[in-house]
């Protein structure tokens, strides 16, 4: 057996040229055999609801961190994605992710278009602070609670003021009766002053709400030593906030403690109750219609005894039962007679919409409410228009 030797003429530097030759040609076949296997994908994304444009999408080639994203009129353009059959995953926060095939083409480009749905993200709860300036709870240095429309609206309650009764931490709200219509009163933490009042701002879509009661004090019929003065009739005047349909709040925002006056000055220095009203959404044009039918009537009810007559010592008196009564006495039943049954109906119709980039949108509603109390001639009518 013979042994060939192999030499290298011109010493060292031939085999250093030699080797780096192979180097580079090692280097050069991967990015040849990529270029050759590399396709593009080319497409559009828009919204499924209105067909609008949908820019910031991520396109991304599944199992690769080939992607590209989507500019203002929604197209997109994916160099170098891998031939074959692969999957493109769209996503954009506030759009139910999409997930396709695509066969990925050397010879031409591969179009795959997208059209997202909108669904329900939850983020960092934002709040509406000052003039209907919204900033993130978290990031608030008062205390503050936040009460939704939908829980409000769902307490069938006439006046919203009584449906934040055990929703919000340190609220108190006391009612002036239970007849229809009866004014309530609501104080944050306490009160604060013995002779001013105790209730908090109310602030509206920016604008500021008494929620006071009208004084009678005020009236010409009150003047001193009058006998027709409505104070002299126990008439109680609804408060204002009763005069904003539940069924119009979006949201509701509880400002506690006197911080809420660096926001609103020191007529929130018993807090403040921050209202956002409803307002169109993009998308179609929405009509909706509710309805509620309530009553109600009185359970327990006094037992009164007819066997024995009232006493005839000192004349009539319910102290000492005196003779029993005769047979066939007839008895009158003053409680049951009086008392009647309740009846409550509500009527909500509204119309909403909004351009597709919510730049402009409109909410027309209309409520209609009629109630009437376990007390006869005692009611509660109001007719509702808002528009926003």
């Amino acid at each position: 057996m013979q042994l060939k030797t192999i030499h290298f003429f011109g010493g060292s530097m031939q085999l250093r040229r030699l080797l780096s030759f192979l180097a580079l040609a090692l280097l050069a076949v991967p990015a040849l055999a990529f270029a050759q296997g590399a396709g593009t994908i080319r497409g559009r994304v828009t919204d499924a609801a209105s067909s609008a444009p949908l820019t910031g999408v991520q396109i991304r080639v599944e199992g690769t961190t080939i992607g590209a994203q989507t500019g203002s009129d929604g197209a997109y353009t994916i160099v170098g994605a891998p031939a074959g059959a692969r999957f493109l995953v769209a996503r954009r926060v506030g759009y139910s992710p999409v997930r396709v095939p695509v066969s990925v083409s050397l010879a031409s480009p591969s179009t795959q278009n997208f059209a997202l749905r909108v669904i329900p993200t939850s983020l960092n709860e934002v709040v509406v602070t000052a003039l209907g300036e919204t900033t993130e709870q978290r990031s608030l240095g008062t205390a503050q609670q936040t009460v939704k429309g939908e829980a409000i609206a769902e307490t069938q309650r006439e006046n919203f003021i009584n449906a934040l009764q055990g929703r919000v931490a340190g609220v108190n709200v006391v009612s002036s009766s239970g007849v229809p219509g009866a004014s309530s009163s609501i104080t944050i933490r306490g009160i604060s002053s013995i002779s001013g009042s105790n209730q908090p701002l109310m602030i509206i879509d920016g604008l500021p709400m008494d929620n006071k009661t009208l004084n009678t004090g005020v009236l010409a019929s009150d003047a001193p030593g009058s006998t027709t003065a409505f104070s002299n009739r126990g008439v109680d005047f609804t408060n204002r906030s009763a005069d904003l349909n539940p069924e119009d709040i979006e949201n509701l925002v509880v400002l506690k403690g006197p911080e809420a006056s660096a926001l609103y000055g020191i007529d929130a220095a018993n807090g403040a109750i921050v209202i956002t009203t409803k307002r169109g959404k993009p998308g179609r044009g929405n009509i909706e219609y509710s309805n509620s039918f309530r009553m109600e009537s009185t359970r327990a009810r006094p037992e009164i005894q007819r066997v024995y007559a009232p006493s005839v010592n000192g004349g009539s008196t319910f102290l000492y039962f005196g003779e029993p009564y005769a047979a066939g006495t007839t008895f009158y039943d003053n409680v049951a007679g009086f008392f009647q049954t309740a009846v409550t109906k509500k009527n909500n119709l509204s119309f909403s919409g909004a351009a597709p980039d919510n730049r402009m949108n409109y909410r027309l509603a209309t409520s209609v409410t009629n109630q009437t109390g376990v007390v006869p001639n005692n009611l509660y009518d109001r007719v509702n228009l808002t528009g926003a």
